[in-house]
């Protein structure tokens, strides 16, 4: 008998604060149940951003939005136009492959909040 563990989740990890026109770096991880970096994966992710209080546009601007895991962590560069909050989720692009998705709430463009 085989004990079911958890299946691997997806992590993202943000800039505690992404000010104006100044590029950061976000993390993508594929994190096993013990909360360890799962090296075996090589995945296919995705990032979409949703903006919570300027809907009309998008002024926080990725790299990319689809990037691969390498040993179980991806990279991408963001960049800020202007103050608002973004849900930022990561999924994979195989539905199939267990990972979980992941969505965080990340500040952007400074305080206090202000456009131009």
């Amino acid at each position: 008998m085989t004990l079911n563990k958890s299946p691997t989740r997806l992590m993202i990890k943000v800039p505690s604060h992404l000010s104006s026109h100044h590029k950061e770096t976000i993390t993508v991880m594929a994190v096993n149940a013990d909360g360890q970096i799962d090296k075996t994966r090589n995945d296919e992710i995705e990032l979409k951003l949703e903006p919570l209080y300027i809907t009309d546009r998008c002024n926080v601007k990725l790299d990319s939005q689809v990037m691969r895991l390498e040993n179980g962590q991806a990279t991408v560069g963001v960049l800020s136009g202007e103050s608002d909050f973004v849900k930022l989720t990561a999924s994979c692009k195989d539905e199939k492959a267990g990972l979980t998705p992941y969505s965080v709430l990340m500040p952007t463009g400074g305080f206090p909040f202000h456009s131009g």
